[in-house]
């Protein structure tokens, strides 16, 4: 009877310790977890950091590109009006004046 009693209560404290280590392998698993979440959650954000950085080098340079492109466009047309200033000039003032003169 008293062997038995031993067995119970040798059997009761090794599954205490069993199941303390049980928790603590549990605490620690779920401490190596959130430490590989937060190491992710980590790089996600650098690795967004960087594309935002590519991403705005791209549009600025894309920018200033248009901005070229818009300003060659206003050359020409600056270009063209003066040239048709200069061509016509004459040819407007005199319908200008002989619309006045007209009356």
């Amino acid at each position: 009877m008293r062997d038995m009693i031993e067995k119970i209560v040798s059997t009761d404290k090794k599954s205490r310790e069993a199941l303390e280590k049980a928790k603590q392998l549990k605490m620690e698993s779920l401490q190596k977890i959130s430490s590989i979440r937060e190491q992710k959650r980590n790089d996600y954000l650098e690795k967004a950091r960087e594309n935002i950085k590519i991403s705005e080098k791209e549009e600025r340079q894309n920018a200033e590109k248009k901005m070229k492109e818009i300003e060659k466009e206003y050359e020409s047309a600056s270009t063209r009006i003066d040239r048709l200033l200069r061509d016509k000039r004459d040819e407007w003032v005199d319908a200008i004046v002989k619309r006045v003169v007209e009356g």
